[in-house]
């Protein structure tokens, strides 16, 4: 319990985090001329980091620390430091944490600089006491509370009494615990800091609770609820409501525990904390269990699970209710055997005509439970008949659904082996087809990006056909989108000589998913392209058609789609029933997941068209902000602009020389191979490294084989 309240302490201690493009930092990073001037940079990079990507907060807080030392400045050293002992922590690399914990205290050892070391020696231990290593926790705690007098950092060496009571406490050392929590308060200063004296009172309730104490430990709850003053204690709160609830459970003072829980819950959901709404939530059972309202109880038991453990609770669950099953039945059997001892006494002690008289009443007895049990098992054989008819209709249902589904999926095969079958026959067939090197490359890569696009449309639709589809919103232009959209489908638009004309009067910035909305864009012009006769044009229209969104058409001149079949086209059942008929092309599961990623988005797709006047699929988007000129985006498909070309030093290129030479065996189709060597390469000092790196994953990703060699042969 209290390690996970120093998780909330440490939370609550923490100051925001300013919120900033990584990308816009990174490029900030490589103008930088100097190691001063990447540092701003460096620390936004850790620490937005830290939270959303520990694999990341380790690489910039070391880039952090490297440029801290070159710059000398022993501020922003500290506070790469931090961040990349706290990241290696919660990664589970406990042994680095220590070296570069150890290598940061020996660091400000020399500097003299006290306040950052006692800091570092406080975040080791606490971070040790977290994960339950709790002698190194003593250990490094005593360390900082021995740097000398500490008493004008603030409360310093309070917090550390209170962190080494809270160790003793979780190994049920309680007078211990009690001993420096006395101390705590003793050095703490009135007025400084409420956390600590909070974070006192709460270890000392629950230590007077494990031992039988209970008033005292109200006590102690109640003090530390009356220190709250804000709604910055929030966490704190729930958390007290919340032992307090315990306390009055484990007193059978259950009204008070129940008032307790649901304030703890009120609290916790306030605060938005799942931990502390599972902890109110398990209060809140237990509480109504044990004033009979099984209901609510099974309620908020099944949303602590929910959280945790579901199918444990729900082994728990049944266990106890066949707990209290045999507990009434031996309470029942109980009565019956001491009655009927009774009753035999009596017959002893009393004359005939008494013990006549009892063994008629124990007839009677007989006779109406014989009649009260019957009825009760007839009643219970017609709610079982009952519930067996609900469940053989609810199984004849779920069996015709298989039936349909098994059909469904074997059409699907037949359709995907379909679609892939005619790229597969090009490619397997190229020698005779293509003499020409170069062409047999572009039909390569035509038919190989076609199978692309099929898998993973296929692949997407199932994985989230019962889930919910994640995305990662970003600002993003939308001419970014559009210009690598166009690149994946430029081969298509070359073989029909078509013409992609966009109609825009500026730029927008949008808040979306960039990898997903591309690959919208890309099925959508894919679809266009091939209902379109050679020569024809295709028309893409931007425009903002109410406040906070943007809408995309995209229309082709081609022969229309059916009445009927149009408000269908997005369902992919649907698609395999006109497969069925010989009505489809193709598995359709590319518009289908157009509707799943444009939905994930919180926007709207549609189409519309005229037999034999052309189609025109639309969706919309959200807007963040309209820039300046679109420029027209007079582009030819599928021509972007290279990066330059990177330049690595000696070291660099020896250091990337065995990784090189593995990927020149790999050709650009050896995706899986590719992506795994490439994550085999450690962490560079030269930033260069790691920006090459992400390039080759795009070429690869985009199946650009001359960008990919041109990468692998600097």
């Amino acid at each position: 319990m209290h390690r996970c309240f120093g998780l909330l302490f440490l939370l609550l201690l923490a100051s925001p985090l300013k919120s900033e493009n990584p990308d816009n930092l990174r490029i900030s990073v490589g103008k930088a001329a100097t190691a001063k001037e990447k540092i701003p940079a460096l620390i936004s990079l850790s620490q937005y980091w830290t939270s959303n990507n520990l694999d990341s907060a380790i690489y910039y807080s070391g880039k952090l620390q490297q440029a801290a030392l070159e710059a000398q400045d022993a501020e922003d050293y500290y506070r790469g430091c931090y961040n990349l002992v706290s990241a290696l922590y919660e990664t589970g690399r406990r042994e680095d944490a220590l070296v570069e914990g150890h290598k940061a205290i020996a660091y400000f050892d020399k500097k003299e600089n006290k306040a950052h070391k006692v800091d570092l020696l406080v975040l080791v231990a606490e971070k040790s006491r977290i994960f339950g290593h709790y002698e190194a926790a003593i250990k490094y705690f005593g360390e900082a509370a021995h740097c000398g007098d500490i008493s004008d950092m603030d409360n310093m060496e309070a917090y550390i009494f209170s962190r080494i009571a809270a160790v003793w406490f979780e190994i049920d050392k309680y007078q211990l615990a009690e001993a420096y929590i006395d101390s705590s308060q003793r050095v703490l200063k009135p007025g400084k800091n409420e956390r600590i004296s909070i974070s006192n009172l709460d270890i000392m309730g629950s230590s007077q609770r494990n031992q039988g104490h209970y008033q005292k430990a109200i006590d102690c709850f109640q003090e530390a609820l009356k220190k709250i003053t804000d709604t910055s204690f929030i966490l704190i709160e729930a958390n007290l409501y919340s032992n307090l609830s315990k306390t009055y459970l484990a007193m059978s003072d259950f009204p008070n525990a129940l008032s307790y829980a649901l304030k703890s819950d009120e609290s916790a959901a306030k605060a938005q904390n799942k931990i502390q709404i599972e902890a109110a939530a398990e209060s809140l059972a237990m509480a109504y269990a044990a004033t009979d309202n099984y209901k609510l109880a099974y309620k908020y038991l099944e949303i602590q699970q929910t959280l945790k453990w579901q199918r444990h609770a729900e082994a728990q669950n049944r266990l106890i209710a066949e707990k209290n099953a045999l507990y009434e039945s031996g309470k029942k059997e109980a009565r019956i055997a001491e009655q009927t001892n009774l009753i035999w006494r009596k017959k002893r002690e009393n004359n005939f005509l008494i013990a006549v008289i009892v063994l008629a009443v124990l007839i009677l007895i007989y006779v109406v439970f014989t009649q009260t049990k019957l009825k009760k098992v007839n009643r219970l054989l017609y709610h079982k008949n009952e519930e067996i008819k609900c469940q053989a209709e609810e199984l004849e249902n779920k069996n015709q659904q298989l039936h349909k589904l098994l059909d469904f999926k074997e059409t699907m095969t037949g359709m995907v082996i379909h679609d892939l079958k005619n790229p597969l026959n090009t490619v397997i067939n190229l020698n005779h087809i293509e003499k020409d090197p170069e062409k047999a490359m572009v039909i390569v890569e035509r038919n190989g990006r076609a199978m692309l696009r099929m898998v993973m449309n296929i692949l997407d639709v199932y994985k989230y056909e019962n889930t919910s589809l994640k995305i990662k919103e970003e600002a993003t232009n939308l001419k970014t989108i559009t210009v690598e959209a166009f690149h994946d489908v430029r081969l298509l638009t070359q073989e029909k000589n078509l013409n992609i004309n966009v109609m825009a009067n500026a730029d927008y910035v949008l808040n979306v998913d960039k990898e997903l909305v591309q690959r919208v864009f890309s099925n959508l012009l894919a679809n266009a392209i091939k209902f379109s006769k050679s020569g024809e044009n295709i028309d893409i229209l931007f425009s903002v058609t109410r406040p906070g969104w943007l809408k995309v058409e995209v229309a082709d001149h081609g022969d229309g789609i059916d009445p009927k079949v149009l408000p269908l086209i997005f369902d992919k059942f649907t698609q395999a029933e006109r497969k069925k008929s010989g009505l489809a092309g193709s598995s359709g599961l590319g518009l289908t997941f157009c509707k799943m990623v444009v939905e994930a988005h919180g926007g709207s797709i549609g189409a519309s068209s005229e037999k034999g006047a052309g189609s025109v699929f639309w969706f919309t988007l959200p807007l963040i902000q309209v820039l300046g000129d679109f420029d027209s985006l007079a582009l030819n498909p599928g021509i972007q602009n290279k990066p330059e070309k990177l330049q690595f030093n000696k070291s660099a290129l020896e250091e990337l020389t065995p990784y090189l030479l593995k990927l020149r065996k790999l050709e650009i189709y050896s995706v899986s191979e590719i992506h795994a060597c490439l994550k085999t390469i450690p962490i560079s000092k030269d930033v260069n490294v790691q920006v090459w790196k992400d390039q080759v994953y795009h070429a690869v990703n985009s199946m650009d084989n001359s960008y990919y060699h041109s990468l692998i042969n600097p």
